[in-house]
């Protein structure tokens, strides 16, 4: 059991909006990595620094990411002691925001999420990792909502965007080869694309806040943490 992650995400739940870290602008209010943070040492939790731990890669947490697998990040963290935390373990930009190791001897990979007028994440070129725990905060609503990658996309949603970013990518080596067959001038032109995800649809489907299944999304949050 993890009574204090289970209680660090009561008090989660109970926040406003806080900008982006990226957002911040020298302001004196807490970004959102920052204030769920605070809201961990509140509970119990102490920060813990990623220099510590040199094998914990940027490698190794797209792995986990990808496929959920535990093993390889518990072998390099394994002096990470229970009840601590990583802030940025990968790095800025990079997954997860903040890696929680809770009073259970659980890894735990959260993101934060925030947007001033947004009521869903901005996914940009990934998806949600299946147990990751996600903190969407959102400046329209002055509210904060969580919940599990697994609860809103499924294993086969993610293997069709799998498998068209295959297919795109090996249109795009056709073409490619194709373009510098025709470079006569010798400039090297290439074309690249970058995946974008998001969601759209109307408030119904992509407002986290005012859709059908938050109540449960949270709990299921809310059970996990107390696991």
């Amino acid at each position: 059991m993890s009574q204090q992650f289970h209680q660090a995400v009561q008090a989660i739940l109970a926040m406003g909006y806080y900008r982006n870290e990226a957002a911040r602008s020298g302001l004196s209010d807490p970004g959102h990595e920052r204030a769920v943070a605070l809201e961990l040492d509140r509970a119990g939790f102490t920060a813990e620094i990623k220099g510590h731990y040199p094998a914990l890669t940027r490698s190794l947490l797209k792995k986990w990411a990808r496929t959920g697998q535990v093993g390889p990040i518990g072998s390099a963290l394994q002096a990470m002691p229970e009840g601590t935390y990583i802030v940025q373990p990968g790095g800025s930009q990079a997954f997860p925001d903040i890696l929680v190791r809770d009073f259970g001897g659980r890894f735990v990979a959260v993101e934060c999420k925030s947007g001033k007028s947004g009521t869903c994440p901005m996914w940009n070129d990934r998806l949600p990792s299946r147990d990751a725990v996600y903190i969407l905060s959102s400046g329209r609503h002055d509210a904060t909502t969580v919940f599990l990658g697994r609860d809103i996309i499924t294993p086969k949603e993610i293997q069709i965007q799998e498998d068209l970013l295959r297919d795109l990518l090996a249109v795009m080596a056709q073409y490619r080869a194709r373009a510098q067959a025709a470079d006569r001038y010798k400039r090297g032109w290439h074309f690249k694309f970058r995946p974008q995800n998001f969601q759209g649809g109307g408030q119904h489907l992509s407002d986290y806040f005012l859709h059908q299944d938050r109540g449960r999304c949270e709990k299921n949050v809310l059970d996990f943490s107390g696991l």
